[in-house]
C-alpha cells in the first residue's frame, strides 16, 4: 500500500457529531472526499439537511443525516446503532459536537450555564467515544476515534467568561489519553484534533460584544497578532489532520493531542 493510499477510506464508515457545519461540517467533507460513507450526526435539522445535500452533490458517498442531542446517551446509542444498521459498520469516530459560550467571568459565572456547556462539550464526547466503541469492539474490527478538543484544553486566554469552556476541553484531551490506553488492545485507536481559533459561527460566542462589533475585532486583531500564521483558521484547515488522524495513515498514533492553530501555542 503507498503512503497516498493510507489515506484513503473506501468502504468504511465515518460518523460525525455536530456535522451540521463548521468545524464538523469539514470533517464530514474531508471522510466523504477520501471514499467513506458518512452518518452526519447533529442537533440541528435543517443545517443537517443542508450539509447532505451538499455532501451528496460533491461526493460519492452514501450520507445518513441522523438528529441526535450528544448530551443525551440514549440519543447516541441510537445514533451509532442506526449508522451500523444503515450503512453497514462503523470504522471512524467524530466526536466533535460542542458549544462555545462565555458563561460570564469566574465571580458571576452562571451554573446553570456551566452544567450545560459541560453535557454537550465533555459528557457529549464521552457519550459518543463510549457507543462507537463499543460497535468497534463488538464487531472486533478496531477503529479509529477523532475528538475535538482545543487549544484552550492546553492553555489558558485572558478573554473573560471561558472556564467552562476550557474546562471541558481540558477533559476531552485526558479522556481521549485514558480512553487510547484502555481501547489499543482491542484495536482502537483514540486521538484528539486540537483546534486554535477557527472562523465559525461558534467561535464567536466566545469573544465579547456581538457579531463583527468593534470589541470583537479589536479581540481577534489580539489573536492573529500571537499567531505564526497571521490570520484566524479556517475549518478547511482542519481536513488533512482529521484525515490523517482518521485513516491508515496513523497506525502507529493513539492517545495524541494534535494542535491546529497557527503556531499560536509556539508563542506561550
Amino acid at each position: 500500500m503507498s503512503v497516498l493510499d493510507r489515506f484513503r477510506l473506501d468502504g468504511d464508515v465515518a460518523l460525525v457529531t455536530g456535522a451540521a457545519g463548521g468545524i464538523g461540517g469539514a470533517f464530514a467533507e474531508a471522510m466523504a472526499e477520501a471514499g467513506a460513507d458518512v452518518a452526519l450526526v447533529d442537533v440541528d435539522e435543517a443545517g443537517l439537511s443542508e450539509t447532505t445535500e451538499d455532501l451528496r452533490a460533491g461526493t460519492d458517498a452514501d450520507v445518513l443525516p441522523l438528529q441526535c442531542d450528544v448530551s443525551d446517551e440514549a440519543s447516541v446509542d441510537a445514533a451509532v446503532e442506526e449508522t451500523v444498521e444503515t450503512l453497514g459498520g462503523l470504522d471512524v469516530a467524530f466526536a466533535n459536537a460542542g458549544v462555545a459560550t462565555s458563561v460570564g467571568s469566574v465571580v458571576h459565572a452562571d451554573m446553570d450555564e456551566w452544567h450545560d456547556l459541560l453535557s454537550v462539550n465533555l459528557t457529549g464526547v464521552f457519550h459518543t467515544d463510549r457507543a462507537a466503541a463499543a460497535s468497534m469492539r463488538e464487531r472486533g474490527t478496531g477503529g479509529r476515534i477523532v475528538n475535538t478538543a482545543s487549544i484552550l484544553g492546553l492553555n489558558g486566554a485572558s478573554i473573560p467568561g471561558l472556564a467552562a469552556y476550557a474546562a471541558s476541553k481540558g477533559g476531552v484531551v485526558q479522556v481521549t489519553k485514558q480512553l487510547a490506553a484502555e481501547l489499543g488492545r482491542h484495536d482502537i485507536r483514540v486521538n484528539a484534533l486540537a483546534p486554535g481559533w477557527i472562523q465559525t459561527g461558534m467561535t464567536g460566542g466566545m469573544l465579547p460584544g456581538a457579531g463583527e462589533d468593534e470589541a470583537a475585532d479589536a479581540v481577534r486583531e489580539q489573536l492573529t497578532e500571537r499567531m505564526a500564521i497571521e490570520r484566524l483558521g479556517d475549518p478547511e484547515d482542519l481536513k488533512g489532520t482529521a484525515l490523517y488522524l482518521a485513516s491508515e495513515a496513523s497506525p502507529y498514533t493513539t492517545g495524541e493531542v494534535v494542535l491546529v492553530d497557527g503556531g499560536m501555542n509556539a508563542f506561550h
